[in-house]
């Protein structure tokens, strides 16, 4: 007797579950590798062949760009939010909105 689709689904996301969370680690430990890769000029694409091939990672490459993003991206972002430089300041010269119409501006 066929299962219905819902017994189906159940079977599968049983088996299924937390299956991206599985990779995390492995990316974790070889975090610095990758971001070492991505500055020396590797595309990200480059970088996910060569570890699949080794045997290194094995979450498809979708998978991998995610975690790239989550993980390396958003750690060079940060840097560079973080980086001394210009700060802003509330005197500087130049265009200043004023919401309050004056008369002698007027005529």
């Amino acid at each position: 007797m066929t299962k219905t689709l819902s017994e189906r689904i159940a079977l599968f996301t049983d088996k299924h579950k937390n299956t991206g969370k599985q990779f995390l680690p492995v990316f974790i430990a070889l975090k610095s590798d990758i971001e070492q890769a991505l500055q020396d000029g590797w595309t990200v694409h480059q970088v996910w062949i060569t570890l699949h091939d080794e045997g290194k990672i094995k979450c498809s490459y979708q998978w991998f760009r995610t975690l790239v993003n989550r993980h390396i991206a958003d750690d060079s972002k940060q840097r560079l939010r973080n980086v001394p430089g210009k700060s802003a300041t509330t005197d500087q010269d130049g265009f200043r909105f004023n919401s309050v119409t004056e008369k002698e501006e007027l005529i």
